[in-house]
C-alpha cells in the first residue's frame, strides 16, 4: 500500500499545481482582456521538448548497455531503440523549427481579436503537457519498479527493496565492516542503476576480503560500463579484476566475455578471440547471448567493430 501513495500523492500534487496554473488566469480581477505571450509559449515548449530529449537520450544509452551486457534480447533492442530513435529526430526537427523566428513573426500580426482568443490553444497546449507529464511520470515510475522488481528476484524476494536498502545503509552506518552487508548493498546499488555507490561497495568488499569473485567481476564491469573516456590504465585495471577470478574460476562465460571487451580495447585482439570462445564454449546452446558472442567472434575475426 505503501507504495501505491508513493505514487498517487506525488502526482497528485503535479495535477494540482497544473490545474492551479491553468485556471489563475481566470480569477484576476483585472477586467482587461486575457492575453497569453506567444514567446512564452514558445519557450515553454522549448523547454518541454528539451526534458523529453534527456529522457530519451538516457533511454537510448541505458539500451546500449543492457545490450552490451547480454540482459536484452537483439529484436527487443532493435525495436526499442528504433521507436526511441524516431521520436529523438521528430523532436530535434521540432526544435530547430522553433529556433527559426518566421512562424511566429506572421502569428504576432494577427490582431487583438485572434489574441483575446488565446486562451482556448493555451488552454489546449497545458492540457498536452499535463498528459505528457503523467505519462512521462508514470514511464519513470514503470522504470523504477522494474529495477526493484530486479533486486527483489536478485535477493530471492523479501521486504520492499527500498525499505531493505535503507536498513543496510543504516546497518553498514553503524557497521561498515559487514562483508555480507557491503555485498547485499553492491548488488541492490548495482541492480537500481545506482552505480557511483555500488562501486563504492564493492571497492569496501574487496577491502575487506580480496578473494571475493562477485566483487571483482562486477567492479570490473563497472569500470568498463561507465567509463567516461577509453583510458587503457582503466581497462588494464578491469582485466587484473577478471584475471583474478578466472584464475580460480577459468570457465565462467560472462566473465571471459568482459575480459574480452577489456583485451579488444587494449588492442590485444588476438586474446581477445581466445577469451570469446572460451565464453561461447561454456555457454548454453542456442541462447540469444550464444549467438550473441558467435556474432561478435565473426565480426572481430572479419576485421570489424565487434559489438
Amino acid at each position: 500500500m505503501s507504495s501505491v501513495f508513493a505514487f498517487l500523492i506525488p502526482l497528485l500534487l503535479v495535477l494540482g499545481i497544473v490545474v492551479f496554473a491553468l485556471t489563475l488566469p481566470f480569477w484576476r480581477k483585472d477586467p482587461s482582456p486575457i492575453s497569453f505571450g506567444l514567446d512564452d509559449d514558445r519557450a515553454q515548449e522549448q523547454a518541454d521538448l528539451q526534458v523529453e530529449r534527456e529522457i530519451l537520450a538516457q533511454s537510448l544509452q541505458e539500451l546500449e548497455m543492457e545490450r552490451a551486457q547480454g540482459r536484452m534480447e537483439s529484436a527487443d533492442y532493435e525495436r526499442l531503440k528504433a521507436t526511441d530513435e524516431h521520436r529523438l529526430l521528430q523532436l530535434l526537427d521540432r526544435l530547430d523549427a522553433l529556433k527559426e523566428p518566421g512562424q511566429y513573426d506572421e502569428r504576432n500580426g494577427q490582431g487583438t481579436a485572434a489574441q483575446r482568443k488565446g486562451w482556448i490553444p493555451a488552454v489546449a497546449s497545458g492540457l498536452v503537457v499535463l498528459v505528457a507529464s503523467i505519462g512521462i511520470y508514470g514511464a519513470l515510475q514503470m522504470q523504477a519498479a522494474q529495477k526493484l522488481q530486479a533486486v527483489e528476484a536478485q535477493i530471492g524476494g523479501g521486504p520492499n527493496p527500498m525499505e531493505m536498502v535503507a536498513r543496510l545503509e543504516q546497518r553498514l552506518k553503524d557497521n561498515p565492516d559487514d562483508l555480507q552487508g557491503q555485498i547485499m548493498a553492491g548488488r541492490s546499488y548495482q541492480a537500481l542503476g545506482r552505480t557511483a555507490e555500488a562501486q563504492q561497495a564493492w571497492e569496501k568488499v574487496l577491502e575487506l576480503d580480496p578473494k571475493q569473485h562477485e566483487a571483482r567481476y562486477n567492479y570490473g564491469v563497472l569500470l568498463i560500463d561507465t567509463r567516461k573516456i577509453d583510458d587503457p590504465k582503466l581497462f588494464q585495471e578491469a582485466l587484473q579484476h577478471f584475471d583474478t577470478v578466472l584464475a580460480d574460476l577459468p570457465n565462467q562465460p560472462a566473465v571471459n566475455w568482459y575480459r574480452g571487451i577489456a583485451l579488444w580495447y587494449l588492442d590485444r585482439r588476438q586474446e581477445t578471440d581466445e577469451a570469446w570462445s572460451l565464453a561461447a564454449q561454456n555457454m548454453e546452446p542456442g541462447t540469444q547471448d550464444l549467438a550473441f558472442v558467435k556474432e561478435s567472434l565473426i565480426k572481430l575475426r572479419a576485421g570489424q567493430e565487434p559489438f
